[in-house]
């Protein structure tokens, strides 16, 4: 599978001491910084894009079978299994 992500380079102006506390956090899971802040950020904007194969497999599904009953939570799923 190809995990190719292209990157935007930037810089950050950080606080000595928060540079300092993210760089440890880092350290402790075996992270760089980079990668450490990249995936702070992400999670803290609920930041997902799928890759091209699931995006592929997501209209595929779409396509053939778009009259499927659909659900905007899991709750309301579950709700509608247990009613059968």
């Amino acid at each position: 599978m190809n995990t190719i992500n292209l990157k935007k380079s930037t810089s950050l102006r950080l606080d000595k001491e928060l540079y300092n506390y993210i760089e440890k956090l880092a350290k402790k899971e075996n992270r760089s910084v980079n990668n450490f802040i990249e995936t702070v950020l992400a999670d803290a904007t609920n930041f997902y894009e799928p890759n091209k194969e699931t995006k592929k497999a997501i209209e595929d599904l779409q396509s053939e079978r778009p009259n499927l009953k659909r659900y905007g939570t899991a709750k309301d799923l579950f709700i509608d299994l247990l009613a059968d």
